[in-house]
């Protein structure tokens, strides 16, 4: 009993200094920042290693003051992010929801924009009630951002007040506490990930992690993804679509390395479905 306490001990001092070590590498990272407009601040870090052991991309756009929307291609197709903040003439966009990639072209979480409902919640996305990507949601209205987490019934979405929303998941954060994260393959993989999280200013955060790229960027996990929102001073804080649509657009550049062309460039932009435009 003695050797197992000791053990449980000295497991969770390397597990607490491991995490404090990456805090203070996140904070000390050679982070460049660059005004990107009225009420906007890009800030960019690529930690080559030493960031949960791995190599890490990270872009975050600081949004204050501006309008938000949701908009989503035309059911005949889908668009590059690129190609959404071009046609709506946007500041910045990025990813949102999680989408069927083939025709027909759709959401596949609950979907509404203009106060109009599109898209329910699919089943095949769910196991035993809700599915890990469907417990929270982004609701815009009067082009201000919210964060929300999503009750039990599986139509309860359409009860938020709210010109758009859109169903995503895990809720990492909400009213400034961690939320549980249900262990998975989904959530304890690295991936690419694009997130949006809430200050309790009100500022309002895109991020995108790259990953894909063994030595550039590998990606996160979800409870990593976590951590890092809650050290870049979120109280909410949503996990988007991730993976090869992971795009972040600033000033109609693309500022991460998506990854859908394997490459470490900025030249891998996937088309998706939806998106978050700033005005």
């Amino acid at each position: 009993m003695k050797k197992s306490a000791v053990l449980f001990v000295a497991l969770f001092a390397a597990f607490s200094l491991g995490a404090q070590n990456d805090s203070l590498t996140f904070v000390n990272g050679n982070w460049s920042s660059e005004q990107a407009g009225e009420g906007l601040v890009l800030r960019k870090c690529h930690f080559t290693d030493g960031l949960f052991n791995s190599a890490q991309n990270i872009s975050v756009l600081e949004v204050t003051d501006r309008r938000f929307d949701l908009v989503e291609a035309p059911s005949e197709t889908l668009w590059k992010t690129s190609e959404f903040a071009e046609e709506y003439g946007a500041v910045a966009a990025v990813n949102c929801g999680f989408f069927r990639m083939r025709k027909p072209f759709g959401s596949v979480m609950y979907y509404r924009q203009d106060r109009e409902e599109r898209y329910p919640n699919l089943d095949e996305h769910k196991i035993h009630g809700r599915s890990t990507r469907q417990t929270g949601s982004v609701v815009i209205t009067d082009g201000r951002v919210f964060i929300v987490k999503n009750g039990s019934p599986m139509d309860s979405e359409r009860y938020i007040d709210g010109e758009d929303v859109v169903t995503s998941g895990p809720l990492m954060m909400v009213g400034g506490e961690m939320e549980d994260v249900s262990v998975e393959g989904f959530n304890t993989a690295r991936h690419p990930r694009t997130a949006i999280g809430k200050k309790p200013d009100g500022t309002i955060l895109l991020v995108v992690i790259d990953g894909r790229s063994k030595g550039n960027a590998e990606g996160m996990s979800i409870f990593e993804l976590q951590k890092v929102m809650g050290w870049l001073g979120c109280e909410s804080a949503l996990n988007l679509d991730g993976g090869g649509s992971s795009a972040l657009v600033v000033g109609g550049v693309v500022v991460n390395c998506p990854s859908d062309n394997r490459k470490f460039d900025n030249a891998g932009e996937r088309s998706v479905h939806n998106a978050i435009i700033v005005r």
